[in-house]
């Protein structure tokens, strides 16, 4: 019975996402987390592509010099124009996406394994171990996140690895006090008492009862936060820190016309687009998924769905003419 406790508890929005027809009605309802769905997924699958077949998938090398053509407009050939190498700069930012999406989904991804298990054992354990833990995040989120960024780039390198862990050195706060909000407020609820008594064990308390109630809002939290991350990183990538300067970045290529903008400005504007339409399309996949796991908004989005199919399918209602007599 507790079991089954949990699994409607915790894993409730879930179940429904796995279903299809729940999944269309939760994110696909809203035009907006749609469009974030489309953008996320052409993104993801045009980065995959370049990772597994390079310049095949590419108009031009991204990578090969050509200054004949150097800084040539937007054309048919090139339809973004070329940069002062050359460079087709399609080319260069499908080349960018394995980087502008790898690195900021791997910041999320493991800045968030620290924060469920920080969060976690602060929110649980409680006592000294709490206090300890939210000072030192207390002590971070006290700091700008950016600077804090720029110093540990600069003192580890200009690599990618380097410029992964620099974020990741500063992004797990948020992740820790989301976690440790969760935990306090499920440890609270009576079935976690009733575990209690029956003596189950710490892991399957966890595991079955606490971390299925706190993954939905980290999820939501950490789609939100990939969008923020690909920003920081574009930041860091235009300042020339931690991002080596010939990587295909969109960040790098955007910085690197910034001395002679006025002269070519479809070098910086471009990439620069790109990345406000990635970063848009996960704010609105975010957005999405934060309706979709919401108790108070769900319900709405299932019975609006409901009521409109119910009302396309009614048959339209026939007037009755009305008499002379009757009006009298």
């Amino acid at each position: 019975m507790l079991r089954t406790h949990y699994s409607i508890q915790g894993l409730q929005w879930v179940l429904k996402v796995a279903q299809s027809l729940k999944f269309r009605k939760l994110i696909l309802s809203n035009s907006l987390s749609t469009l974030g769905v489309v953008i996320v997924i052409v993104s993801l699958a045009m980065s995959l592509l370049f990772s597994v077949f390079g310049s095949y998938v590419t108009p031009y090398n991204p990578y090969a010099l050509n200054r004949q053509q150097s800084n040539m407009a937007p054309s048919v050939s090139h339809l973004f124009g070329t940069d002062f190498q050359g460079r087709d700069i399609v080319s260069r930012v499908i080349a960018a996406l394995p980087i502008d999406l790898g690195i900021p989904i791997a910041i999320v991804l493991l800045s968030s394994i620290l924060g469920i298990f920080l969060g976690m054992a602060a929110g649980y354990l409680g006592g000294v171990l709490d206090e300890i833990i939210m000072r030192v995040t207390d002590l971070f989120l006290a700091f700008p996140t950016l600077i804090m960024v720029l110093a540990v780039a600069a003192t580890l390198g200009s690599s990618l690895v380097n410029a992964t862990l620099s974020f990741v050195f500063v992004w797990w706060p948020p992740y820790v006090r989301l976690v440790r909000g969760g935990v306090l407020e499920v440890a609270a609820e009576d079935f976690i008492a009733i575990s209690k008594a029956l003596n189950s064990s710490f892991s399957h308390i966890i595991v079955k009862g606490i971390l299925p109630n706190v993954l939905p809002s980290v999820l939501t939290y950490a789609t939100l936060d990939i969008g923020t991350a690909l920003l920081e990183v574009s930041i860091l990538g235009f300042l020339g820190v931690g991002i080596p300067p010939n990587t295909p970045e969109l960040g790098v290529m955007v910085g690197s016309i910034s001395y002679n903008l006025y002269s070519y400005p479809w070098q910086a504007l471009f990439p620069a687009f790109i990345t406000m339409i990635l970063v848009v399309g996960f704010s609105f996949l975010g957005e999405g998924l934060r309706e979709a796991s919401d108790v108070k908004v769900r319900p709405y989005i299932l019975f609006k769905g409901k009521a409109f199919k119910e009302k396309a399918k009614a048959p339209p209602k026939h007037q009755v003419p009305i008499s002379h007599q009757d009006v009298i």
